[in-house]
């Protein structure tokens, strides 16, 4: 599994705003720095993805797109392990609004990944 940077996590940020419209820029690069440091010693796919959505999902280091950035970056963690999310898109927005609401604790989402992941 490949180690996650901060340069990569804003460049899909940046992607996520010019594909989908929202305010650009970095509130806490604090924040991204501290997450990429504890996601990158966790070995378990699910537990780093669930640390990635959960810390980029709740803590908005972004001005915009938190929630989309999130999901596309643990979304890339998972594939490089060979799992997707698999599910619809409204199951998906709504997980992540949860997320976003901190009605979920990173070893709950992890369980969600686990139960919504399918294998390519």
């Amino acid at each position: 599994m490949s180690d996650l940077t901060v340069e990569k996590i804003i460049e899909i940020h940046d992607e996520v705003i010019a594909r989908f419209g929202g305010a650009g820029g970095v509130l806490s690069e604090a924040t991204l720095h501290y997450m990429v440091f504890r996601a990158n010693r966790i070995q378990d796919t699910f537990k780093r993805a669930a640390t990635i959505l959960h810390a980029i999902g709740s803590q908005h280091p972004f001005i915009d797109g938190n929630k989309r950035t999130a999901l596309i970056v643990a979304e890339n963690v998972l594939g490089q392990q060979g799992h997707f999310i698999a599910d619809d898109e409204d199951t998906v927005v709504e997980f992540m609004l949860a997320v976003a609401s901190y009605r979920y604790e990173p070893d709950e989402i992890e369980q969600w990944l686990r139960e919504h992941t399918a294998t390519m």
